[in-house]
């Protein structure tokens, strides 16, 4: 989805994290900002726009990538967070 390099994966090198410890990490990671999410599984604005600039990533950016891929749902956890890496 993302044509770049995962935020996601980005992170956690930069953190020092490697091998196998990596999918741990994403895996966790992924439960607790879905977490977040309220019960239909989407995120408020603020908290959408926290997780993509802890990412280094833009509202506006997540908006073309779901013009550009067709998807409907900007503010659906999971989707989002597909698309940094998790």
């Amino acid at each position: 989805m993302n044509t770049c390099a995962m935020p996601a994966a980005e992170l956690l090198a930069a953190d020092g994290v490697h091998g196998d410890a990596v999918q741990q990490e994403l895996q966790d990671s992924k439960e607790a900002m879905l977490s977040w999410a309220g019960r239909d599984g989407r995120f408020c604005l603020d908290d959408l726009e926290a997780v993509l600039q802890g990412h280094g990533e833009s509202l506006r950016s997540w908006v073309d990538a779901c013009d550009e891929h067709g998807f409907d749902a900007v503010y659906n956890a999971e989707a989002v967070l597909t698309w940094l890496g998790y």
